[in-house]
């Protein structure tokens, strides 16, 4: 028994101490590759701008951020930068030929801390796969592109997702997915069977498309689809490339202005939960929900209350509100909700305040409040009794899954 609960209380120690920095879910967020005509101050200070431009979309979840903000000096946030020579060069618009790739990587953090002290929201980097449905028909061929497909279409809507920051999940599209999902309910944008079919890749949203060369241009119908209801929008373009860029971006602000978090760190009270998750076993899991606290935006502060070899419980102060932290888990697949009620840790700090018809006011720190209010009975007219709120902390459990 004595050696039992030794490994114990090194197993916890060990924990406790343990602090490792941890990687991003998205971990090229904060890098951009920009074509360039060559390796001259002029052309690498340009790129800079654009390379920021994209980023401050990308963690704002905003397309028109660049609009509504003071841009600060592009070179104070660049971390590193490096050329690649281009193995087929290609032309832009003014007959330049883009022969290197400057690679850039931006600080981050700092520039998430940029928006929020200017009041902007941050996208955090922990972002949940969104799971797409498209449709294409050009000609006689109709088809459902698929995680192993390769087409031009497909190309392009991955850049479009990469360049806006947005983790995508393409289905397999086999027998288990069309027993549930038709090509009919993917171009109707139905919600239930598209939901249904998308719980198997991601707890995220779900994206449909449908696109059609009409022989002249590109059309096609899109949708959103969340916990609640999502934007629909048709989009025509003779440009396959202009058509997708524009829908991207389309769903990427609805994304961002649904899991966008504003800084509510200098408001008088932040919120405070207990966040409890279950399955935690190992000084590694323990170390993993430890630093994902840490790197969520969301997250001021957490320290650990309780660790017991099998479940650890954190208290986390919040800088956003609690829906903010809670749609971050629920859409992260390493965590599971624990299917119980969710308890309340409560701490009884009150007092009972007495107001006498005179006027007097009498502060008693009961927990006896009928020997405070009898032995003032005999002075008295009236008696007013108000008991501060029971400060009340949500719980909230879940399973780790990883």
């Amino acid at each position: 028994m004595l050696k039992s609960t030794t490994k114990i209380f090194i197993f916890v120690t060990t924990m406790l101490a343990c602090n490792q920095s941890f990687s991003a879910h998205v971990a090229s967020l904060y890098n951009v590759d920009i074509l360039v005509a060559e390796e001259t101050v002029a052309s690498r200070n340009q790129a800079f701008k654009n390379g920021l431009d994209e980023v401050f979309i990308r963690i704002s979840g905003d397309s028109m951020v660049m609009g509504k903000l003071s841009p600060p000096s592009p070179s104070r946030y660049v971390k590193q930068f490096s050329y690649e020579t281009v193995t087929e060069p290609v032309k832009n618009e003014d007959g330049e030929l883009l022969t290197h790739t400057l690679k850039l990587q931006y600080n981050g953090s700092s520039m998430e801390k940029y928006l929020l002290e200017n009041g902007f929201p941050v996208w955090d980097k922990h972002r949940t796969d969104v799971v797409i449905w498209v449709v294409v028909r050009d000609g006689k061929n109709e088809y459902v592109l698929k995680s192993t497909d390769q087409s031009v279409v497909k190309t392009a809507i991955e850049s479009a997702l990469t360049r806006r920051g947005v983790p995508v999940r393409w289905p397999v599209y086999d027998n288990k997915d069309k027993k549930i999902l038709s090509v009919a309910d993917i171009r109707g944008g139905f919600k239930e069977p598209v939901l249904v079919a998308s719980k198997r890749y991601s707890n995220g949203p779900a994206l449909t498309g449908s696109i059609i060369w009409s022989g002249k241009q590109w059309q096609s119908s899109w949708g959103l689809l969340m916990e609640t209801e999502g934007p629909r929008w048709n989009l025509d373009n003779t440009d396959y490339s202009a058509l997708v860029d524009n829908a991207i971006d389309q769903a990427a602000d609805v994304l961002g202005t649904a899991y966008a978090i504003h800084n509510n760190a200098g408001d008088q009270q932040l919120a405070t939960i207990q966040f409890d998750v279950e399955s935690v076993n190992s000084i590694e899991k323990y170390r993993y929900i430890e630093n994902y606290l840490a790197d969520l935006n969301v997250v001021e502060n957490s320290r650990p209350l309780s660790v017991n070899g099998q479940n650890v419980v954190f208290e986390v102060t919040l800088r956003g509100s609690e829906e903010d932290f809670i749609n971050l888990i629920k859409s992260d697949t390493a965590f599971s909700e624990m299917q119980t009620p969710l308890p309340v840790s409560t701490e009884l700090q009150f007092v009972e305040k007495i107001e006498l018809s005179a006027g007097d006011t009498k502060v008693v720190a009961a927990p006896d409040l009928n020997e405070a209010v009898s032995s003032e009975q005999k002075n008295i007219e009236s008696i007013v009794v108000e008991q501060a709120p029971v400060k009340r902390i949500p719980v909230y459990r879940y399973q780790l899954m990883k």
